[in-house]
């Protein structure tokens, strides 16, 4: 049980712009060590059609005043179809509507030191409930084995614990949508041991972005990924006089 002295952070509506100018290291960004790491060459995302599929149904659901239609290579239908499926379903509208849609936080990662930033889907403050953070994934899995397979995969788990560590929170539920047919909902509660996967990735991420600290024999891939992301260790800040990269 949390003690008298816990406090959360604070959740802050920002604009989607404004979230991405925060100079702090965000779960994608672990994503970007997280290839270089492996090896793959960078991925654009600006022309991605399932990226921006993503983007419409999270408008679609979470801020519908906000949707335009016509967004590039997305079918409004199929879009609206997927919003009604998960709004049909009385535990899902329940929880949309008691929600806090697309909140953003800034933290310190207490390990590291790292400066760090998330904008959840949906976070659930509700007297009496868990604290819940919900993350809606459009999906092409067969079925709901299927989804939980692509969770670890995908690195949902990371996300997961990422999230659910910053914000203390005490569920977190992934959302599986499925946008081919049969258009089935998965609800997914990440359960303890793969929060404890998740945890190990993101950490061993967050103590590659020092530079110095980067093993001589892993990818000059690597390297340059940690160099772009601009992030500063802690200990570099306080013993030089250099500005802070953003």
């Amino acid at each position: 049980m949390p003690s008298d002295s816990f406090r959360r952070p604070d959740l802050l509506r920002l604009s989607y712009d404004d979230y991405r100018a925060l100079p702090a290291i965000a779960n994608s960004d672990l994503s970007k060590l997280r290839d270089a790491l492996n090896g793959r060459p960078r991925r654009e995302t600006g022309g991605s059609s399932a990226l921006s599929f993503g983007t419409a149904f999270h408008t679609a659901l979470l801020e519908p005043e906000q949707y335009v239609p016509s967004y590039p290579a997305v079918n409004d239908t199929l879009v609206w179809w997927l919003v009604e499926g998960v709004r049909i379903r009385d535990d899902l509208r329940a929880m949309i509507e008691q929600g806090v849609a697309e909140p953003s936080c800034v933290f310190t990662e207490p390990t590291t030191g790292t400066m760090c930033k998330l904008r959840a889907d949906l976070v659930v403050d509700v007297p009496g409930e868990p604290y819940t953070i919900i993350d809606f994934k459009t999906t092409v899995a067969r079925d709901y084995h299927h989804f939980v397979t692509q969770c670890s995969v995908y690195d949902y788990d990371r996300q997961a614990a990422f999230y659910t560590d910053a914000l203390r929170a005490e569920r977190f539920l992934l959302v599986g949508v499925q946008k081919v047919e049969p258009f089935h909902v998965f609800k997914f509660e990440v359960p303890q041991h793969m929060l404890e996967e998740g945890r190990a990735k993101y950490m061993r991420l967050l103590r590659l972005l020092d530079p110095s600290k980067i093993p001589d024999y892993m990818s000059p891939l690597l390297r340059e990924a940690v160099l772009e992301l601009g992030h500063t260790p802690p200990e570099v800040e306080d013993d030089t006089d250099a500005e802070a990269t953003s």
